[in-house]
């Protein structure tokens, strides 16, 4: 079947363009390795698929420090992460997705970005417990998939579900985006930022958050919502138990769905609206913006 290459997240690299080939390494590392065995006293692994490569580059590196912090706070060496990019569409993320959920010591993925959240995608990852920080216009296609998201962001929610940046940028005022709309390009590619409303269940990192998350590593970006929403799935994975190896892909499943989820969503997940200052940055708003 041919040999695994163990790859941890303290042996990740620590630049971008490093990272983004590690994360070939790991897939392949995934695929040539998948069929074998878990061994008793093996560390289990958490799982990271998102974009690392092209436009949406941002949404991956946000996600993969602030998931690095979570396991640092839970104190977990035997708990990995394996980052992995999602390969700029749905047929690569669904081949990544299979790879991941070919490995016998994963135990939960946590996904971000348009192409890991499709549907097919979605469905890829079998029974694989899935957690989707944010919304992205996508909907819980399995019983394993979990939103941290709230459901009455599909009716808030006034552009395309699944709208490129690009395209967002285009789009004519007064809208309601989703996670699209908090990425760092957003503000740079529109020069008119009136009338413009995010609406999302995750919140901005707070001081104490962000000093963390920006200290844990010398290549770490500016933290945003999406980094939040990495921290709370991947401590949502860990407190539901993901580190626990008597239980298994189904037990965590349960754990997940009896303790924090209800239909595939994040109980009483809220609503919070954010909108662009006069310099480009993001600040909470009370309503949508007319």
């Amino acid at each position: 079947m041919g040999a695994r290459r163990e790859v941890s997240s303290r042996q990740l690299p620590v630049s971008r363009n490093h990272l983004a080939k590690c994360c070939v390494v790991v897939l392949i590392a995934l695929v040539l390795g998948g069929c074998r065995e878990a061994e008793d006293g093996n560390v289990v692994r958490i799982g990271l698929l998102a974009p690392f490569e092209g436009r949406y580059r941002e949404v991956g590196y946000n996600a993969y420090y602030a998931a690095k912090l979570a396991l640092a706070d839970h104190g977990k060496p035997d708990v990995e992460l394996v980052a992995v990019d999602d390969g700029g569409t749905v047929e690569s993320a669904m081949d990544r997705a299979r790879a991941l959920e070919g490995d016998p010591l994963m135990k939960a993925v946590i996904v971000l970005g348009y192409a890991a959240t499709d549907a097919e995608t979605q469905r890829a990852f079998a029974d694989l417990p899935v957690l989707i920080a944010g919304h992205w216009g996508a909907k819980p296609e399995t019983e394993s998939v979990f939103l941290l998201a709230s459901p009455e962001l599909d009716v808030l929610i006034t552009t395309p579900p699944r709208i490129d940046v690009v395209e967002a940028a285009k789009a004519r005022t007064p809208i309601v985006g989703g996670e699209v709309f908090t990425l760092e390009q957003f503000p740079m590619l529109r020069t008119e930022l009136d009338g413009i409303t995010i609406a999302t269940s995750a919140s901005l990192p707070d001081a104490a958050l962000q000093e963390r998350y920006r200290s844990s590593s010398k290549f770490t970006p500016q933290p945003g919502i999406l980094a939040t929403l990495t921290y709370q799935a991947a401590n949502a994975i860990l407190f539901a138990r993901a580190g626990d190896k008597t239980v298994d892909r189904n037990g965590l499943w349960l754990l997940l769905n009896d303790n924090l989820f209800k239909g595939g969503y994040l109980v009483s997940a809220p609503i919070n609206y954010y909108a662009y200052d006069s310099e480009g940055k993001l600040v909470p708003v009370d309503r949508p913006v007319e």
